[in-house]
């Protein structure tokens, strides 16, 4: 149980955990080793336990009736898996977890985030800050969804990855095929998306890996707002600020 302590006491969620806190927090834990393509869980199972990812990539999806999966949501190393669950009753996972790539995780079960959340109020207040932001992560995508051009879309998730500046690599965290999912449209069209864009001098790469030339550029090609010149903020927060909520920032 050491080594399951000592990696969560390196993760910024719990890193203000006492040892004693840590302790209760492990009881029970261990680590789990997926293969690619990998479940983790499946969507209406009993929740008993939450996990902390230390290497690879998931996925968290629910089949969909035209038998399609429909891909929510992407985690990576230093994210934490069904940790929102813990509090619903009944305790079901409302997804299913598959591991993009071979993945490690640590599970720790339900029991002892329900103690340390009802005599650490400010740990407590910690996680729901974390829950709220994934709240936020969940808005935003939807919005990317709701936007009909698919080209928007793929210019949206890439100027979301990177900061507001150009030359700067951004890289795929999950493969084309899963990310055409995320982005509701065909692998074909992200490929000749990804494909235009680069002949256009707006982006270069190739495979996960990518660098924005130039931001401006990419938002007229795609037919998205330009940023407000007056903003300060960069990255993600720039984009999302500016250029969908029509204001500047304070």
């Amino acid at each position: 149980m050491s080594a399951i302590i000592d990696v969560l006491a390196r993760t910024e969620l719990f890193s203000t955990l006492k040892p004693n806190a840590l302790r209760a927090l492990c009881e029970g834990g261990r680590t789990i080793n997926l293969p690619d393509n990998g479940h983790l869980f499946e969507v209406g199972e009993m929740a008993n336990a939450y996990y902390l990812m230390t290497s690879g990539v998931m996925r968290l999806y629910r089949p969909g009736l035209d038998g399609e999966d429909k891909v929510f949501q992407v985690v990576a190393e230093g994210d934490l898996v069904a940790e929102t669950a813990m509090f619903s009753e009944p305790c079901i996972y409302p997804l299913s977890a598959e591991a993009e790539s071979a993945s490690t995780l640590i599970r720790l079960p339900r029991p002892g985030l329900l103690g340390l959340v009802r005599v650490q109020p400010d740990f407590a207040l910690r996680l729901l800050g974390e829950m709220s932001h994934r709240l936020y992560q969940a808005v935003n995508r939807l919005d990317q969804l709701t936007v009909t051009n698919a080209g928007q879309r793929v210019a949206m998730y890439l100027l979301e990855l990177t900061e507001w500046r150009p030359e700067h690599w951004v890289v795929l965290p999950v493969s084309a095929k899963v990310l055409a999912r995320q982005l509701n449209v065909t692998p074909e069209t992200l490929s000749r998306l990804l494909t235009r864009f680069r002949q256009s001098g707006l982006i270069s790469g190739r495979g996960r890996r990518w660098m924005i030339l130039d931001p401006a550029e990419l938002c007229r090609a795609a037919n998205l707002p330009l940023p407000d010149a007056q903003c300060h903020c960069a990255g993600s927060q720039f984009f999302r600020c500016c250029n969908f909520s029509h204001r500047s920032c304070s």
